[in-house]
């Protein structure tokens, strides 16, 4: 099966366009979105329409909480609150029902799992090694036929293997991942960059062959910005780049974690307080 990998598309209709242009002209079989169709951007009704004539298969991801009234705004920048607000008062009855309906994850038969940040928190950045290794951990035990954890979230697009992290996979080169071990694949933002370039991402997965290939295309992002203006959004379409920020934090956290568990009576221990940072 030829799969399209999607994520983080943000309301960013004219990024998804020239995205789904070049998976026809792959000749695509399917598409997978690991979550957030919605958030910063001009055009969430549309990118929602588009993503549901081509039957995709898609899971919630945090900005779809946030329009929902699920999930608070206390990790939420002003550009996500403002976008949020105004997406929540846009959106028409059926797409908020179609957002309402998405998964935390899906399982695609035989081979993939689809989520948004973590197989158990959307929310969480899998930034670093050891946060990568503990995903893939994680998808062992829960989907144990599964070889591939779809993720997204950090605007980044990522190839790990346990023990291994390659952080910026190659453009349009097709990697072979071998017939056995699992492997995190992020395909990086459709609709808001994190390098400070407008250009949409995402990755070809051949489940057949076990090839992934990672895609960067450019589009009209200053009609983009034309419309978030006209909405009275921030007018951005890519940001500076937060990984680094993420995968500290996620060191930090594991430290406490290791720190705090000895002295805890084999009880779970509570995690320290998240640090207010850019979401995904």
């Amino acid at each position: 099966m030829r799969w399209a990998l999607l994520s983080d598309v943000h309301g960013n209709l004219e990024a998804l366009e020239a995205v789904l242009a070049d998976i026809d002209a792959w000749s695509g079989e399917g598409v997978l979105c690991a979550g957030d169709i919605v958030g910063y951007g001009p055009d969430p009704e549309s990118c929602i329409a588009l993503l549901r004539e081509r039957g995709t298969l898609a899971v919630a991801g945090n900005h779809e909480g946030m329009v929902l009234g699920r999930l608070g705004f206390e990790r939420c920048v002003h550009a996500g609150i403002r976008a949020a607000l105004w997406t929540r008062d846009t959106l028409s009855p059926p797409a908020r029902r179609y957002l309402a309906d998405l998964p935390p994850r899906r399982e695609i038969p035989l081979d993939l799992v689809v989520t948004h940040g973590s197989l158990g928190d959307w929310q969480r950045y899998l930034s670093s090694a050891q946060a990568a290794d503990q995903a893939i951990e994680q998808l062992e035990r829960e989907h144990p036929q599964a070889q591939i954890l779809v993720c997204g979230h950090t605007h980044a697009a990522r190839l790990y293997r346990k023990g291994l992290v390659w952080r910026a996979p190659p453009l349009d080169l097709p990697l072979e991942l071998g017939a056995d071990g699992r492997w995190l694949i992020n395909p990086g933002s459709v609709g808001q960059s994190r390098d400070e370039r407008p250009r949409a991402r995402y990755a070809r997965y051949d489940s057949t062959a076990r090839v992934v290939v990672f895609r960067e295309l450019s589009y009209r992002s200053d009609v983009t910005l034309s419309k978030l203006g006209a909405a009275g959004l921030v007018a951005r379409v890519h940001a500076k780049p937060m990984g680094f920020l993420a995968a500290r934090w996620e060191r930090l956290r594991d430290r406490w974690a290791r720190w705090r568990a000895p002295r805890c009576g084999g009880a779970t221990a509570v995690e320290p307080k998240l640090p207010r940072v850019f979401p995904s």
